[in-house]
């Protein structure tokens, strides 16, 4: 965490951009926050123009169920390399079964962060994320990308941030959300690894460069944001959260199967909304798994959308190696024609996306 405290630090965000309004008090959508619809371009990325045909889909690139809809991937089936290849290369996202995350977690975690974002704005404001820092409570860092602000609130985790903000947050009684978040973390580190070795073996990375990922695993960038979505008075002229790509290898995500709000842009398609399944995870690639394949892999833009009947909460686990690993394009594999990224420390990324967000992998493309 402290490095990742270091990144951030060269970055800082004014209060204006980390403080969310009470959404609980307001009965008209204010002028800070009303957006006006519109289909936005494609975010640019590089995308590799090389024509690889790894030999794990061979025979299924003209799958066009994978091409229409978002593929859901049973993680117990014999094909899983090839259907993680296939769904990561044409759609940068998917959901996934029989990942091991149980349902009772799932609902305590869900639980712990409803209690967490119902306190009132005054107790919540105890553990407001500092203008430098990376944890706690505030809007969405990329808020001040866009000229209008976010219909969300969020509380990031990252190390011991945890026990720190609870123990603010609830003097007397912190360890059962500590516990419960703490207990999730733990699952989902092991969900990633799992996941991490099915996707470098479809890109025929070699076992060796997973090890070197995994190394150090204490000092792996990890997190685990939680989003509150409130209900809205007018959600035609609001934005959950801002379209973006993610920074890290990849995100695993659980939403509340109460209503729908995430939404992938899919060329061809336009945006696609990812509705809940019950008993799944949803995966997306994020831009150093899209460097690191080469561009094979799509980090994929998405956004978060909310409605006027119900609060909706999500929550991100995001999935990277240490700040200090020198991450860049593997280019072994048929019909690369080069590198289509710079190789660079991933806290050296982390810098250029807070200071760039969608063109940082154009800015270190080749």
């Amino acid at each position: 965490m402290g490095i990742l405290s270091e990144v951030y630090k060269q970055h800082p965000v004014e209060n204006k951009y980390i403080i969310p309004i009470d959404f609980g008090s307001i009965k008209d959508i204010p002028q800070s926050h009303a957006w006006v619809e519109f289909t936005p371009p494609k975010i640019p990325k590089i995308i590799s123009n090389n024509n690889n045909n790894n030999n794990n889909n061979n025979n299924n690139n003209n799958n066009e169920e994978l091409i229409s809809t978002i593929p859901i991937i049973d993680l117990n089936d014999p094909k899983i390399v090839e259907k993680i290849y296939i769904a990561s290369e044409k759609w940068g996202i998917f959901k996934i079964t029989n990942h091991g995350i149980s349902k009772e977690i799932l609902e305590k975690v869900e639980k712990e962060t409803k209690k967490l974002f119902e306190l009132p704005m005054e107790e919540k404001k105890k553990v407001l994320r500092k203008p430098d820092g990376a944890t706690g409570y505030g809007s969405p860092r990329i808020t001040p990308f866009f000229s209008k602000q976010m219909w969300s609130e969020g509380f990031t985790i990252i190390g011991t941030s945890l026990l720190h903000h609870a123990q603010l947050l609830w003097p007397s009684h912190f360890q059962g959300f500590c516990d419960i978040m703490d207990e999730y973390q733990t699952q989902l580190k092991d969900l990633a690894q799992k996941l991490l070795g099915y996707m470098l073996k479809s890109l025929n990375i070699p076992e060796s460069e997973i090890n070197r990922i995994n190394q150090d695993p204490n000092n792996l960038s990890t997190a685990l944001q939680l989003n509150s979505y409130p209900s809205c008075p007018d959600p035609t002229r609001t934005m959950g959260l801002a379209q973006h790509t993610d920074t890290f290898l990849f995100t695993i995500l659980h939403q509340t199967g109460n209503a729908s709000g995430l939404q992938v842009y899919k060329d061809g398609l336009g945006w696609v909304s990812v509705d809940p399944v019950p008993e799944t995870l949803i995966v997306n690639v994020g831009d150093l798994l899209h460097v690191l394949s080469n561009g094979r892999f799509q980090s994929v833009i998405h956004r978060a959308v909310v409605n006027n009947e119900k609060q909706r909460m999500s929550m991100a686990y995001f999935y990277g190696p240490p700040l200090d690993f020198e991450v860049g394009p593997f280019v072994n594999y048929p019909g690369c024609e080069g590198p289509c990224f710079r190789f660079m420390k991933v806290k050296e990324y982390v810098s250029i996306k807070s200071k760039l967000l969608d063109s940082a992998l154009a800015f270190i493309s080749m």
